[in-house]
């Protein structure tokens, strides 16, 4: 029998008193899932005794990964001596709002911390496994604007970093899936696809 998600992203900020309160009011609510950061102290062993635990346990609540989490698979603090990881904004490299995706080393940086954070999670979420990687929030079209780069539009400079997340997630977990925003109404002009274990999100607005 299939269950329908409703879900609730837990901020990562937020502290335990926070999160004992909200999670309860979920739970009023109708709320069967909840979405934690994948870099969240909840996928971490010392949190095993917090009040908010012991709720989402004896709710059976649904666990989900992920989030705006692209800065956790290619840190800003590589920007200081790798800034050719990074977007392009007229003719200057940027730190901040995603990444160069046609650049091989980004890529190659993505899967490996893909593979580092999928791997830590697993075995605390919920079969079957649901994870998300979205753009970052109000800037959904900022991505990179260098030569290469300009071939393809935001929407498939997104497309282009989620599938390679996705095709290690499906080394480690077949049955696993990433939700992503599909923000582009036009056609694929370059024909990039989302790969099998890619599920279309709910509208950017709604996130």
């Amino acid at each position: 029998m299939k269950h329908i998600r409703n879900r609730l992203f837990i901020d990562e900020k937020s502290n335990t008193a926070e999160r004992d309160t909200t999670i309860y009011l979920a739970v009023e609510n109708g709320c069967n899932t909840l979405v934690f950061s994948m870099n969240d102290r909840f996928f971490k062993n010392e949190n095993k005794n917090q009040k908010y635990v012991k709720l989402i346990y004896n709710n059976a609540i649904f666990i989900e990964a992920g989030g705006h989490d692209f800065p956790l698979l290619l840190p800003e603090s590589l920007f200081l001596f790798q800034s050719d990881l990074f977007r392009m904004e007229q003719g200057k490299r940027k730190s901040k709002h995603h990444f160069c995706p046609t650049n091989p080393k980004t890529i190659s940086i993505i899967a490996e911390n893909s593979q580092k954070y999928f791997s830590r999670v697993l075995q605390k979420m919920t079969a079957p496994r649901i994870f998300h990687l979205l753009p970052n929030k109000g800037h959904e079209e900022t991505w990179c604007a260098c030569p290469a780069c300009r071939a393809f539009s935001p929407a498939e400079q997104y497309l282009i970093a989620v599938n390679t997340a996705a095709d290690v997630l499906a080394k480690l977990d077949r049955e696993a899936r990433i939700m992503y925003v599909d923000f582009d109404a036009e056609p694929d002009a370059e024909g990039i696809s989302p790969r099998g274990n890619l599920v279309k999100a709910a509208v950017i607005g709604d996130i």
